[in-house]
């Protein structure tokens, strides 16, 4: 379960220097993070940060921080120099960069150190959640065919093409063709004004209806499979659909989907207390510290 929440990711940024200096500017316990720290995220820094830009990577050393001293104190974790080094390899691997660190902290514009300290933070999260599991309530099978009941679009799985067409003339004159013998990926790409899957013969892809507006998504439903449909009518225009397959997740499959949500849930509120509870101070001329409506720091006035 990898994820970043409640951490501003120091990836994928061209940012700029805060001019080096090992003054403090934040402390979170008796942890010190200075100026240096911030800048120490980075693979190359040139020019000077906004207050608000230093505030926001600020605010991710004292989230990181604050989560390192509570995965201490309360779960005994540290994360070894090995298991760092792991994960970082896996980071690597999972961004299309597997064994090339330099060219990964230049293009993403991160530090070594920047990056160990997100992978010790994924780490974190593990432990976390192996310490949670035993203790967060789980839905039942019962919850999981609720959850299907109320939210059929959600757990269906649908493979579609169509025709898209902006009047009900065309739509009749395009299922005429049809009915002629045409074939449907043939008049999907000569026809229809969605470009994206008109180059596709109409095709879709599989995914959930949810995904659709709400008449499409009911036509995707209920249409018979490998029937044409009748013209369906969207804020888009007017719809051919064919519905090549439809599959309904069971209990099982949902049930285990609402389970790892529990579970998520349970690790987000424990690195959101972390942040939340932590003793945390800002230095003056760098911002304040507020946890309400999310922590972080807030820059100083203009």
């Amino acid at each position: 379960m990898k994820r970043l929440l409640l951490l501003i990711a120091a990836l994928g940024l061209v940012l700029a220097a805060c001019g080096g200096s090992s003054s403090t500017a934040a402390t979170v316990a008796e942890t010190e993070i200075t100026v240096d720290d911030v800048d120490a995220l980075f693979f190359e820094v040139d020019e000077e940060f906004t207050d608000v830009e230093f505030a926001g990577y600020l605010s991710t050393l004292i989230q990181w921080t604050a989560i390192e001293q509570r995965a201490d104190d309360e779960l005994g974790f540290v994360a070894t120099d090995d298991a760092v080094a792991t994960e970082v390899e896996a980071i690597l691997f999972e961004t299309g960069y597997a064994g090339d660190l330099e060219t990964f902290m230049s293009e993403q514009n991160v530090s070594e150190d920047g990056l160990d300290q997100y992978a010790t933070q994924l780490l974190i999260e593990d432990a976390v959640s192996d310490a949670l599991i035993g203790s967060v309530v789980m839905p039942t099978l019962e919850d999981a065919q609720a959850e299907i009941d109320a939210n059929p679009l959600e757990y269906t799985q649908v493979c579609a093409s169509h025709i898209l067409v902006e009047t009900d003339e065309e739509a009749q004159a395009a299922e005429a063709r049809l009915d002629a013998g045409e074939e449907f990926a043939a008049v999907a790409t000569e026809v229809s004004i969605d470009t994206g899957s008109g180059a596709n013969g109409g095709s879709l892809g599989c995914t959930s209806p949810a995904s659709y507006v709400p008449e499409f998504a009911e036509a995707t439903m209920t249409a018979p499979i490998g029937e044409v449909t009748e013209p369906v009518e969207s804020e888009f225009g007017f719809h051919i659909i064919v519905v090549d397959d439809r599959t309904e997740a069971t209990a099982e499959e949902v049930l285990s989907i609402m389970g790892d949500r529990a579970l998520f849930d349970a690790v987000d509120q424990w690195l959101l207390d972390s942040i939340t509870t932590a003793d945390v101070a800002v230095v003056e001329q760098y911002g304040t510290w507020e946890t309400d409506p999310s922590p972080q720091v807030i820059p100083p006035a203009a």
